[in-house]
């Protein structure tokens, strides 16, 4: 689905802010150019975060003036879950190194981000790389050393 959002683009400390008019965050650049291919990857994520959790896309109103002194530019994204990098629970367990029983744990504590298509849970590959790159221990955490009395 094709998603627009209007952006106001406005310098602020020598950077260029690229703030949605009618949706909560933003990003920036060094450019206007570089600030408005942050906004379209920032708008992609955004919107497929909301896909994936079942809320509501917000904003979608145009004909937005600038607040800051800036421009107002509308940015466009071609969002769905099909358009999201992701593998299936199975495919998420083997990187992992883990039984997709754990995989489902994951998934069910927020560990990582995943939906359902169909009959098949599907992994958004950003959230298992970002855990491979946390890389936890195998196993249960250790309980802390508890102090010795003396």
């Amino acid at each position: 689905m094709i998603y627009i959002r209007e952006f106001e683009f406005y310098n602020s400390d020598g950077c260029m802010l690229a703030v949605p008019c009618d949706m909560d965050g933003g990003t920036f650049g060094a450019t206007l150019e570089d600030a408005a291919e942050s906004a379209v990857d920032w708008l992609f994520e955004t919107i497929t975060d909301h896909l994936i959790t079942n809320k509501a896309v917000p904003g979608g109103k145009l004909g937005h003036e600038p607040v800051h002194g800036g421009k107002v530019i509308a940015i466009t994204v071609d969002a769905s879950l099909g358009n999201v990098d992701a593998m299936t629970a199975a495919d998420a367990a083997r990187m992992l190194g883990v039984s997709t029983a754990r995989v489902a744990q994951m998934c069910a504590s927020g560990k990582l981000v995943s939906w359902k298509d169909g009959s098949k849970r599907m992994v958004a590959r950003r959230s298992v790389e970002a855990r491979l790159a946390e890389a936890p221990a195998p196993g249960r955490p250790k309980k802390a050393a508890q102090p010795m009395e003396a």
